[in-house]
C-alpha cells in the first residue's frame, strides 16, 4: 500500500504486477522425435507409420490399374453385337474414367476385353457412330470419335483404339448424346447450358455442322432422333415443352411440338420410333418425372395421343424401343418395365429394384435387356412373349 499526497489530499492506491507465461504451442505440438516415416513413395503399404495428418495422406497413391470400377455409367451396341462399355471411378477428390469392348457380355472382365482406354476424366456416355467408330462424351466437355476396328492397321489385333477427332464445342459437360441411325457418321449432343450440337464424323475428323441455342427455358432432359430421316430431332424439357428441330435449315430452327400450359408435366426422356416399330416413326415417346409415358404425333402437335401410367413411384429415365415392345426404366426407386405396344400398353415384364441407381440400357436382341448402373453393375431381362410371334 502506497500513500501519496496531492494538494493537501491523501488518497490510497493498489500497483498489482501480473507476470505472463507464454505458452510455447510450437514445443507442445511439435513432431515428435520418434516420428520418422520413409520418403512419401513408400507410404503407401507401410503399416508401421500411420498416417499422421494430411501430407501423409496425400501422399498415398491412386490405384490407378485398370479395372472396371463399381459405377457403370453408359453401354453402347453396334449391329454386330459388340458392346462397349464405361465405368467410372467417382470416389474422393480425382474422377477418372475407363472404357472397355466386349464381344459378349455373360462374363466382362479386364482381361477378356477386345480394348480398353482409361481416361483423365470421367466417362459421361458412349455411343458407336457405326460399327467401327465409338463417340465418347467426356466430363471435361469434350467429344472424342474413335477408330474402334482396323484390319489394315493392326491384322493380328484388329480390335484396336485409334482417335480420329474430338472437340469441345460445348461450354458445359454434355448430358445427352444420340446417333442418327439412317446416317450412323451423324450425331447430335446437349448440355446442361441447353446448346444443341450436331457432329459429322463422315470425314477424317471430327466436325460440327449445326450449333444451336435450343429454345427451352427450362433444363433439357431428352433427346431423340427419327429413325428414318437424319434431319430431324426431339427435345424436352422439364417444363413440359418438346421441340422438333430440322438440322437442313440454315439457321437453328425449331418447332414446338407440345407445351404443357398447365405446368403440371415435366419430362424427362424421349424416343423415337421406327417405320416399323409400335405405331410408326409419327408418333414420340415421352417420359416424365411423374412415372407417365406420353405419346405424340408430330403430324398433330400440341396434343397428348396417349398418357400411360408406367411407375407408381420414381420418374421415368430412359425409354428404348425394340420391334413392337417399349423398355421404361425408373429411379428412384429403380425398376424396369417392359410393355407390348399397341392399341393400348400391355405389360409383360416387371422387375424392380434392380440396380441402386440405374444409368443406362441397351436391347441385345428382340427378346432380352441389358441394363446397367450402380450397385448391381449389369442386369439381364429376358421376355417371353408368344403374341408377338
Amino acid at each position: 500500500m502506497v500513500k501519496q499526497k496531492s494538494n493537501g489530499l491523501k488518497f490510497h492506491s493498489k500497483v498489482s504486477i501480473s507476470v505472463m507465461y507464454v505458452n510455447r504451442s510450437s514445443v507442445t505440438y511439435r513432431t515428435p522425435a520418434t516420428h520418422q516415416p520413409p520418403p512419401a513413395k513408400e507410404l503407401a503399404d507401410n503399416v508401421d507409420y500411420p498416417n499422421l495428418n494430411v501430407a501423409d495422406m496425400n501422399a498415398r497413391l491412386e490405384n490407378l490399374t485398370p479395372r472396371l470400377h463399381d459405377c457403370f455409367d453408359s453401354i453402347s451396341m453396334n449391329e454386330l453385337q459388340h458392346f462397349a462399355l464405361a465405368t467410372n471411378h467417382r470416389e474422393g477428390a480425382q474422377w477418372w474414367g475407363m472404357l472397355f469392348g466386349y464381344n459378349q457380355t455373360d462374363h466382362m472382365a479386364v482381361d477378356n476385353a477386345d480394348f480398353k482406354l482409361q481416361c483423365e476424366c470421367t466417362v459421361n456416355i458412349l455411343r458407336y457412330a457405326d460399327n467401327n467408330v465409338l463417340l465418347i462424351a467426356l466430363g471435361d466437355t469434350k467429344l472424342q470419335a474413335w477408330s474402334t476396328y482396323s484390319t489394315v492397321r493392326n491384322p493380328d489385333e484388329p480390335y484396336c483404339l485409334f482417335l480420329i477427332g474430338e472437340d469441345a464445342a460445348h461450354k458445359a459437360p454434355i448430358n445427352q448424346l444420340c446417333v442418327f441411325k439412317s446416317h450412323p457418321q451423324q450425331a447430335v449432343t446437349t448440355c446442361l447450358d441447353n446448346t444443341l450440337n450436331v457432329w459429322d464424323v463422315s470425314g477424317a475428323d471430327l466436325c460440327s455442322t449445326y450449333h444451336a441455342r435450343a429454345a427451352h427455358t427450362n433444363k433439357l432432359t431428352g433427346l431423340a432422333t427419327s429413325v428414318a430421316a437424319a434431319t430431324q430431332m426431339l427435345t424436352c424439357d422439364r417444363g413440359g415443352c418438346a421441340r422438333l428441330w430440322d438440322v437442313r435449315a440454315t439457321s437453328p430452327s425449331s418447332t414446338c411440338l407440345y407445351d404443357d400450359e398447365t405446368h403440371l408435366l415435366s419430362f424427362s426422356c424421349a424416343a423415337w420410333a421406327a417405320p416399323s416399330e409400335l405405331q410408326g416413326d409419327n408418333y414420340v415417346y415421352l417420359g416424365d418425372y411423374d412415372g407417365n409415358v406420353h405419346t405424340l404425333d408430330i403430324r398433330a402437335p400440341r396434343k397428348l395421343q396417349q398418357t400411360v401410367s408406367y411407375f407408381k413411384e420414381g420418374h421415368v429415365s430412359q425409354l428404348l424401343v425394340n420391334g413392337t415392345h417399349l423398355a421404361a426404366m425408373s429411379n428412384l426407386p429403380t425398376a424396369v418395365k417392359i410393355a407390348k405396344v399397341g392399341v393400348q400398353h400391355d405389360f409383360i415384364y416387371t422387375n424392380e429394384n434392380t440396380h441402386t441407381r440405374l444409368t443406362d440400357a441397351v436391347w441385345r436382341d428382340d427378346s432380352t435387356l441389358l441394363t446397367i448402373g450402380h450397385g448391381r453393375k449389369l442386369a439381364t431381362h429376358k421376355i417371353k412373349d408368344t403374341r408377338c410371334i
